[in-house]
């Protein structure tokens, strides 16, 4: 990512995460004009939503949907970390405290794998 040119960021984690100070201070990092692209749920979502407001920071904020729930039954999340992946993103910021433990931060952990087999950048944050 170019430090000096606006990004599309993609911010996903935990449904637990409210660790907000970590997250604005790596947020408020971004270039001016960059763009938040996040989920619709508790904790790294929201906390981001909450953020970019703050920052002045364009969101889109995606939710899962009948195709995703089609196509994963069960797991429509995989649906959505797709679509929010095809969106445009430059960079995915994943915010999970269990990132690497066993059987732990599995939507995370999916995104991440996903990012990285499109060749897009991600930094995984614990706390």
């Amino acid at each position: 990512m170019n430090d000096s040119l606006p990004s599309s960021v993609l911010v996903t984690g935990s449904t637990t995460w409210d660790n907000l100070p970590s997250m604005r201070r790596i947020l408020a990092a971004l270039p001016a004009g960059s763009r938040i692209v996040t989920g619709d749920t508790p904790g790294a979502d929201a906390c981001a939503v909450a953020i970019a407001a703050e920052l002045g920071l364009e969101v889109t904020r995606m939710k899962k949907n009948r195709a995703d729930q089609r196509a994963f039954p069960g797991e429509a999340w995989r649906g959505l970390n797709q679509r929010m992946l095809a969106s445009g993103v430059d960079l995915v910021l994943a915010f999970h405290a269990d990132y690497g433990k066993p059987g732990c931060a599995r939507g995370t952990v999916h995104m991440v794998e996903h990012a990285q087999a499109c060749d897009t950048e991600v930094r995984i944050f614990r706390e």
